[in-house]
């Protein structure tokens, strides 16, 4: 999983996640992929199924509500989280948030997604 590059950096929510559990979680949402757009859209698919929205997070520090997801307008293989905060809402690329405990039923599947990106 991802670790924090900073000395004093606040932990990433992945730091610390079973790793064989992410692996588990993308080669699910993967099993009949046979390139990365396959690939892309099963774990966007199972993200969407999996994921039990609203949960608490963190962007730039602020504590936000994560509503829900949308597939992004210029990224061909990105996800971004659609934040509530103030009554207000926003796209955040799913990379620039910081989920916060208790981690949302179906995390690991957005962790899988996260680790199938660095590789791009």
């Amino acid at each position: 999983m991802a670790k924090s590059n900073k000395k004093n950096a606040t932990p990433f929510w992945t730091d610390g996640l079973d790793e064989d559990a992410v692996r588990e979680a993308l080669e699910e949402a993967t099993v009949d992929s046979h390139d990365e757009t396959e690939q892309h859209s099963g774990l966007w698919h199972t993200i969407e199924e999996q994921l039990e929205f609203p949960f608490q997070a963190q962007v730039i520090g602020e504590i936000v509500t994560i509503v829900d997801m949308e597939w992004p307008e210029k990224d061909e293989f990105g996800l971004d989280l659609i934040v509530e905060r103030n009554g207000q809402r926003h796209r955040v690329e799913a990379r620039s948030v910081n989920l916060l405990p208790p981690l949302p039923k179906g995390h690991l599947y957005l962790a899988a997604y996260l680790d199938w990106k660095r590789t791009l």
